[in-house]
């Protein structure tokens, strides 16, 4: 077989394709793009919905403020620990999403802040649901992990909603 009727075979015909050039858009391109996404930019959405109405029924159903407070079986040191690393992780998000990007107008926190403070961050976070999880499994057992997760992701989605 010939080299022309090889190509040809195997590699497709150039045909013109139907998405613009996004290099020569016009500004009536640009400005329908931007209409359109700032129209979607709310973060009301199925999942955040049905996050934050597991971790409610969670909450309620597991009476959890009332076992972590007055249950004997809870490590109650444990707890402290874990409630303190956790309440770390949650100042130092609250330092860079709060106080760096919404007061200050700073996106890249890596030039702004310490660079290490979302590893550190991240570390205090799962240190503390280690420990918070240790110190909650006298009470719910296995369960103790998607109580916590639960009760996690409906706060996660409950901070997602938050106008800044």
């Amino acid at each position: 077989m010939a080299p022309e009727a090889v190509r040809r075979r195997l590699l497709p015909e150039a045909t013109p394709s139907d998405e613009p050039d996004i290099n020569n858009l016009t500004d009536d391109d640009r400005n329908a793009i931007d209409e359109v996404l700032s129209r979607n930019k709310s973060n009301f959405n199925g999942h955040t919905i049905l996050w934050m109405i597991a971790a409610t029924l969670v909450f309620n159903y597991t009476d959890f403020a009332n076992v972590v407070v007055n249950d004997a079986r809870v490590k109650t040191d444990l707890l402290k620990v874990g409630s303190g690393l956790i309440a770390v992780n949650l100042s130092v998000g609250a330092y860079l999403v709060v106080y760096m990007s919404y007061i200050r107008g700073k996106k890249d926190w890596s030039a702004h802040a310490h660079p290490a403070l979302i590893p550190v961050a991240t570390l205090f976070g799962c240190v503390g649901m280690v420990v918070s999880t240790i110190a909650l499994w006298p009470v719910w057992g296995f369960l103790t992990l998607p109580i916590l997760f639960t009760l996690f992701m409906g706060i996660v989605m409950l901070a997602s909603l938050m106008p800044f």
